[in-house]
């Protein structure tokens, strides 16, 4: 019997499965499937099924129309030309979206003059490993882990 260390079985498993080797029952991966971007391989992003969306989550959020601190559902498109986007839905099903730089670092808010948030002094601070954005009275935790990835 051979004992690998320092290898996991997925790694392992993916390159057998690249090399041509025929499946097992102990594979965990089926034949001629490609390790999936996004899995932690530093090769990209997968695709949240039925979404635009690399990831989801839920952050901390409060403000929106005097609403109390809470949790607000968070879809992350990452690694675009010029950076990355968080859409945070809002209650009445309202979304904010929130821009950050190719570096992961705070750009901006998507304001308009319809809805009042051009008016609106935007501003963002770092705390341990999260960025705290704000605009106007509304406030928005975001993990480094959602802007960035894997």
């Amino acid at each position: 019997m051979t004992t690998v260390t320092g290898v996991s079985l997925l790694a392992l498993a993916s390159v057998l499965v690249l090399s041509g080797c025929e499946k097992t029952q102990d594979d965990p991966m089926p034949p001629n499937k490609a390790v999936v971007a996004g899995d932690g391989d530093s090769q990209g992003d997968a695709i949240v099924a039925g979404s635009p969306y690399n990831a989801t989550a839920k952050i901390p959020c409060s403000g929106y129309k005097g609403a109390a601190a809470g949790m607000c559902d968070a879809g992350v498109v990452r690694n675009l030309e010029t950076g990355t986007y968080i859409d945070v839905t809002l209650p009445g099903n309202v979304t904010r979206t929130i821009y950050f730089n190719s570096d992961g670092s705070f750009l901006s808010f998507a304001v308009a003059e319809a809805d009042g948030t051009a008016a609106m002094e935007t501003s963002a601070e770092r705390q341990g490993d999260t960025t705290i954005a704000t605009v106007g009275a509304e406030r928005y935790e975001i993990p480094d882990a959602l802007v960035k990835g894997d």
